[in-house]
């Protein structure tokens, strides 16, 4: 259950093979040397030779009067982290990540953060403990692999009472050679990706976004950074004894976060500004979501040429990215990149971003991609849909984009079940492969959110008929004296905009139920 991994420099050195290249290579020298004279074969068998010894000592490396001569390694000096997970019975679900799984995405964290993952191990519980969240035995063998492997910190997969951080920290800390105590972090799950995010944030946004959720996340855990301390004297007009050193931090921290929440505020505005404008505008916006390195970014890139990183790390980026695509027939979309999903992801960090995924609440459609290649495609699906089901998007149209279809190792079989399955399709944001397909389901879906309209447009509205062109489908066109007359397929923004203008000659449909989400996956 415990896997360790030797430190750097404690491996047993093995007998370089080019020391015995060397010395068979001067042996057998020497013989035709002496034989020259008599066969010029031999001569030849010679040079060969020597070109032999000529070429081991190329790919030998340089010799120094007959010493090897190597070039140090460079020292790793990423910290050092064991990995501790832990599976309650009982709370088990048909698709989501088993303990194995859950520790080694874990460890993909911790080397997205810049951390080298020393081992790792696990433990099965009835229900966490409340003293230290595993079980006594456990410590103790996490203890022993922490002096064993030189182990910096130690990260779990769940998240933390301050209790419980306190708790470990004592007993997992031990003492070095010179007889002094050694510390040990302690962390969580929820602190690696707090500690990620504050990394990969580029903008002011998300930069404020996260330092909220690092502020809500520390202030309950502050007791364990000043329990050695005791009242501060009071001053001024304060008698007696003053407030306690952890008082003075958390009112400093609350305030902090009070600031935080007024600029957040502030960016909330205006994005709904934002939004309101480009609702005002026929152009529906599709919201991309998605697990964390589904291909989201790779996607809006391949369609868009949009520049986004894009790399085979969790959380690559962080910050929304909007670009218009042209469908077929001449009709725009915005696509909306929006942050990955994960299994577990912090209340505080939905709540923090609830700024930026609000994008997908306004959206028309969601794209979700789904990693299908991936082992735990089901289980990431349903972490998804969970944090969908959160923000109260379940009324909004899905269309599931089965991505890496080119990864899969069995691609014929996954794309006859997605035919099977509505508003699914099998993609490659790497090769292009179904991206055409895509398209059309988008397109498809944008229709059938869209109302029947007959309006009479004076002359002087010729937006609204350029907005009725761009945005929806024309299906009959009349000049008339007093306008222009207009059967069309339009998004409800836009139908919105002519009932309150008084053009429309009908009166609009209600919107139509919709039941298949075309989200199941593989069982």
């Amino acid at each position: 259950m415990l896997r360790q991994q030797l430190r750097p420099g404690t491996a047993r050195r093995t007998q370089s093979p080019s020391l015995t290249r060397r010395f068979v290579s001067r042996s057998l020298i020497r013989a035709p040397v002496a034989c020259r004279a008599q066969l010029s074969e031999e001569s030849a068998l010679a040079e060969a030779f020597e070109s032999a010894l000529l070429e081991a000592q190329q790919k030998g490396g340089a010799r120094q009067r007959g010493r090897y001569t190597e070039e140090p390694e460079p020292e790793d000096e990423r910290e050092r982290v064991f990995l501790v997970g832990a599976a309650i019975k009982g709370e088990q679900k048909k698709y989501t990540y088993d303990v194995h799984e859950s520790v080694e995405e874990l460890g993909r964290l911790a080397e997205t953060a810049g951390l080298k993952v020393m081992g790792s191990t696990f433990q099965m519980l009835d229900a966490p403990n409340m003293s230290t969240y595993i079980g006594s035995g456990k410590v103790a063998e996490v203890a022993r692999a922490v002096a064993a492997l030189d182990v910096e910190t130690v990260i779990f997969d769940d998240e933390l009472s301050p209790g419980q951080l306190r708790n470990l920290e004592r007993a997992l800390g031990g003492t070095g050679p010179d007889g002094l105590p050694v510390d040990v972090r302690v962390c969580d799950r929820t602190a690696l990706i707090l500690d990620i995010f504050s990394q990969r944030a580029q903008t002011r946004e998300g930069q404020l976004q996260v330092e909220l959720a690092q502020t809500e996340y520390q202030l309950p855990r502050l007791t364990k950074m000043w329990t050695h301390l005791d009242r501060v004297g009071g001053g001024g007009q304060v008698k007696g004894t003053g407030e306690k050193q952890i008082e003075i931090d958390k009112r400093l921290l609350r305030d902090k976060a009070a600031q935080l929440r007024r600029e957040l505020e502030a960016v909330r505005t205006h994005r709904r500004q934002y939004r309101e404008k480009r609702s005002s505008t026929p152009i529906p916006v599709v919201g991309i979501c998605g697990y964390t390195n589904a291909g989201k970014s790779t996607l809006l890139n391949t369609l868009t040429g949009a520049g986004v990183l894009a790399e085979d790390q969790l959380f690559a980026t962080l910050d929304p990215t909007t670009r218009r695509v042209r469908l077929k027939g001449n009709k725009e979309i915005l696509l909306s990149d929006t942050v990955g999903f994960i299994q577990k992801l912090p209340t505080e960090l939905v709540a923090a971003f609830r700024a930026t995924l609000e994008e997908i609440q306004d959206a028309s459609i969601i794209l979700h991609v789904v990693d299908i290649s991936h082992p735990n495609a089901a289980a990431q699906n349903e972490a998804v849909m969970q944090v969908l089901t959160e923000l109260g998007v379940d009324h909004i149209p899905i269309v599931t984009a089965w991505n890496k279809i080119d990864a899969c190792s069995n691609p014929d079989e996954v794309r006859r079940i997605a035919a099977k399955r509505s508003r699914t399709v099998c993609i490659s944001g790497m090769t292009g492969e179904g991206l055409q397909q895509l398209m059309e389901v988008l397109g498809a879906e944008l229709e059938k959110a869209m109302v029947e309209v007959h309006a009479l447009l004076p002359y002087s509205a010729g937006d609204l008929l350029s907005d009725l062109h761009t945005g929806g489908r024309i299906k009959n066109l009349e000049y008339k004296e007093d306008g222009v007359e207009v059967m069309a397929a339009a998004p409800r923004s836009l139908a919105g905009r002519l009932q309150a203008l008084g053009y429309l000659l009908n009166e609009l449909e209600g919107e139509d139920e919709d039941e298949d989400d075309g989200v199941v996956l593989l069982a």
